[in-house]
C-alpha cells in the first residue's frame, strides 16, 4: 500500500500521521498484515477498525519507544501492540505519564512487565532482585469465591484523571491440594466512571438493590453487575464471547471496597468530608427509588 493511501486514510480516521521509517518496522511482521487489512477495511467503511488501527499509529509513536527505553526495557513492538490489543489504549497513556512522577513511573513499569518486554542491559543491572515480590503501585486487594476471583484497586479514569476504582475478575483455573489458581492472565477488566463509583456506593451502602453498568471495553463489549442479596452481595464481570466471572461477596468483604470508594470519592472532591459524600450518595439513592412523575 502507497504511502499517500496510508496517510489519506489514518486522516479520515482522525489518527496522526506516520512516516515510512516508522512503517518500516511493521514489514514482514504479523501486526504489519493485520494493520494493512485494517486500513483496507477502514476504508470500505467499517469504521469500527479505527480502534486496531489507532493502537498501532500509537505503539509507532517515537516518545513511546524512548520512554519505554527510559524506563529500562527493550522495545518489542508486537508485544506493546498485543498488550495494548487486549487491554486497550490506556497503556499508551499510562507509558506517556511515566515522567510525571514516581507513581507513574512505577504504574509504567508494571504495564510494561505485564505485557511482556524483556529488560535491557541497562534495566537488569538496577532491577530487584528475583525474590523481591513485585507489588502494584497502587492499593489494591483479592476477593475469593469457589469459582472465580475479584480483585478491587484503586484506579484513575484517563479522560480528566479523577480517582476511581477498577475491578477485574479471573476464573478458577485449577485447584488442588488446598490451593486455588486464578486465570488472571485472562482476566476481565472494567473500570468504574466517577458517576458509577457513587453508584457502586450506593449499593453497597445497601442504599438500592441492584446496579448494572454496560458499554465498557474498547468495543463497548464488557459490564458490570452487582446485586444485593440479603446475606451477600453478588458481582459479576461480564464480556461478550466469554464465560462471565461470578463471585459472591460476604459484608465483611464488602467493607474495604466501601472503604476505597469513599477514599478515591473523597479524593476528588477534597472540600469535601465522609459524611457529605455519605449524604450525597443518600440523597441521590431516594431520588433513584421515587416512583416517577405520571
Amino acid at each position: 500500500m502507497k504511502l499517500s493511501t496510508i496517510l489519506e486514510t489514518l486522516a479520515a480516521a482522525r489518527l496522526p500521521s506516520v512516516t515510512s521509517a516508522q512503517l518500516q518496522h511493521l514489514v514482514g511482521t504479523a501486526e504489519g498484515k493485520a494493520f494493512a487489512d485494517d486500513l483496507k477495511w477502514f476504508a470500505a467503511g467499517e469504521t469500527g477498525r479505527r480502534e486496531k488501527l489507532a493502537v498501532v499509529v500509537h505503539a509507532l509513536a517515537p516518545g513511546v519507544r524512548r520512554t519505554v527505553e527510559q524506563l529500562g526495557f527493550q522495545f518489542d513492538l508486537s508485544a506493546i501492540i498485543s498488550a495494548a490489543m487486549r487491554e486497550g489504549s490506556s497503556g499508551f497513556d499510562t507509558i506517556k505519564a511515566a515522567n510525571a512522577n514516581a507513581g507513574n513511573r512505577a504504574r509504567a513499569i508494571v504495564y510494561l512487565q505485564g505485557a511482556g518486554l524483556p529488560l535491557s542491559e541497562a534495566g537488569a543491572a538496577v532491577a530487584p532482585a528475583p525474590a523481591s515480590p513485585t507489588e502494584p503501585p497502587y492499593y489494591s486487594f483479592k476477593i475469593f469465591g469457589s469459582a472465580a476471583a475479584l480483585c478491587v484497586s484503586e484506579a484513575r479514569t484517563r479522560a480528566g484523571n479523577q480517582c476511581t476504582i477498577q475491578i477485574e475478575g479471573a476464573l478458577l483455573l485449577a485447584s488442588g491440594g488446598g490451593r486455588k489458581e486464578f486465570d488472571w492472565r485472562n482476566k476481565l477488566i472494567v473500570q468504574l466512571t466517577v458517576q458509577e463509583a457513587y453508584l457502586a456506593l450506593a449499593l453497597f451502602e445497601n442504599l438500592i438493590p441492584s446496579v448494572k453498568f454496560d458499554g465498557h471495553g474498547r468495543t463497548h463489549e464488557k459490564s458490570l453487575q452487582i446485586d444485593f442479596q440479603e446475606s451477600h452481595y453478588f458481582v459479576r464481570v461480564i464480556q461478550r464471547g466469554r464465560a462471565a466471572v461470578a463471585v459472591p461477596v460476604r459484608p465483611v468483604d464488602a467493607i474495604p471496597i466501601v472503604a476505597l470508594l469513599y477514599k478515591q470519592l473523597l479524593r476528588n472532591e477534597q472540600h469535601l468530608r465522609i459524611e457529605d459524600i455519605r449524604a450525597l450518595v443518600a440523597r441521590m439513592a431516594s431520588m433513584s427509588s421515587l416512583p416517577k412523575p405520571r
